[in-house]
């Protein structure tokens, strides 16, 4: 059997001429002449070209083959004839779910995304065919780098706003399958800034998505900035808002006082309990901590209702999330902190801020000053 086709100099219906010729080679259903259109004649070979994954032939050679396509469809013809051939082309790959070849289609579909034109209608659902096999294939952080870089490449790009909805959805699910809960958070914020107030029942659906989501991620601590979202303010004055707001700057008896009355609610939304307990502890302990730089084990055994012995153990667990830094003192029964995140950012902590600054400013013109007047007087003695 003859390998895959390599073009040289050869015209576009050549070329096509050798795909097709491959495929029928190795068991596809074709006629053997071509078509006088080329764009129909690569819808039948796209058609088909999943034979390919169907055969004893080495990756190397799929591989090959595949992007002989991809080769023959840049530049087909104008936006529309190309666009309709991409989407064909990645559909069909996409759809084709046996692991052995998951590397190489989502490798020949990125290479497609990356060659074609970026403001060619179809790169939009050629890069959700992207996000479905590179999640199946644990592989996402190979296609996605932050929402920066995807509003660059892609979301600037004329779209509609149900297709970036949608697109954000999906990624949203894909990241949270594959266990990037801080990059799900992160596409899901962008997803509810693109809601307005006129958005109604999907915009409601996914800003509960999005704080269910935010409260189950064990990595997850800082939970104010969904507060000014337009669709989580949509929510105001619901049970979900409520708990929302305790997660924000409540504590531990704050939840526990919630809980009593809404059973039914956190059942229905399928999260822990028994890990909304634990992480409003660290929550509780790290509002004590933005008070207070020293904190007695005895302060915090009653405010996150634990034991004497259990105190140790905690406290090296929330100094593992970095969020709070500090030093126990086994035998003064205490701990010193030296910093911690501050789960709201009010005013007066921004004028609080302010101030240091300019503090710190005055300080380094007082150095300054000083530094001036020792160079002053050593060049004087000299």
């Amino acid at each position: 059997m003859a390998g895959p086709p390599t073009f040289i100099e050869l015209s576009r219906e050549e070329q096509a001429l050798e795909l097709r010729s491959y495929l029928r080679s190795i068991g596809a259903t074709l006629q053997e002449k071509a078509t006088d259109n080329i764009e129909e004649d690569m819808k039948e070979i796209i058609s088909k070209c999943d034979a390919c994954l169907k055969t004893d032939l080495s990756d190397a050679d799929i591989e090959s083959f595949l992007c002989s396509i991809v080769s023959v469809i840049i530049g087909i013809g104008s936006m529309d004839v190309e666009s309709n051939l991409v989407t064909a082309f990645s559909q069909k790959l996409s759809k084709f779910e046996e692991e052995r070849f998951s590397n190489t289609i989502l490798k020949t579909l990125w290479l497609l995304h990356g060659t074609v034109d970026p403001k060619l209608p179809a790169r939009f659902q050629l890069y959700s065919d992207i996000i479905d096999v590179a999640k199946r294939n644990k592989q996402l952080l190979l296609v996605y780098g932050g929402i920066d870089s995807l509003n660059k490449s892609l979301l600037s790009i004329s779209h509609s706003k149900k297709q970036k909805q949608s697109l954000l959805r999906q990624l949203h699910s894909a990241l949270i399958e594959n266990g990037h809960s801080e990059l799900a958070a992160e596409v899901m914020i962008e997803l509810l800034r693109n809601y307005t107030a006129d958005d109604g029942k999907q915009a409601k659906d996914d800003a509960k998505r999005c704080i269910v989501s935010a409260i189950a991620d064990p990595k997850t601590f800082l939970f104010e900035p969904l507060l000014s979202l337009t669709p989580v303010i949509s929510l105001q004055n619901s049970p979900l808002h409520e708990l929302l707001v305790i997660f924000v700057s409540g504590n531990l008896t704050n939840y526990l006082d919630f809980y009593k009355g809404h059973k039914d609610l956190i059942k229905s939304l399928a999260l822990d309990h028994q890990a909304n307990i634990h992480k409003m502890k660290l929550l509780t302990v790290m509002s004590l901590a933005e008070d207070s730089s020293i904190l007695t084990f005895e302060t915090i055994q009653q405010q996150v209702q634990i034991t004497a012995d259990q105190v140790e153990p905690f406290l090296l667990e929330l100094f593992g999330t970095k969020f709070v830094r500090g030093r126990m003192d086994q035998a003064a029964k205490k701990v010193n902190i030296s910093s911690t995140m501050y789960r709201t950012f009010s005013k007066q902590r921004w004028q609080m801020l302010r101030n240091s600054f300019f503090s710190w400013r005055s300080c380094l013109s007082v150095i300054e000053e000083g530094m001036k007047t020792v160079v002053s007087n050593s060049q004087t003695a000299i």
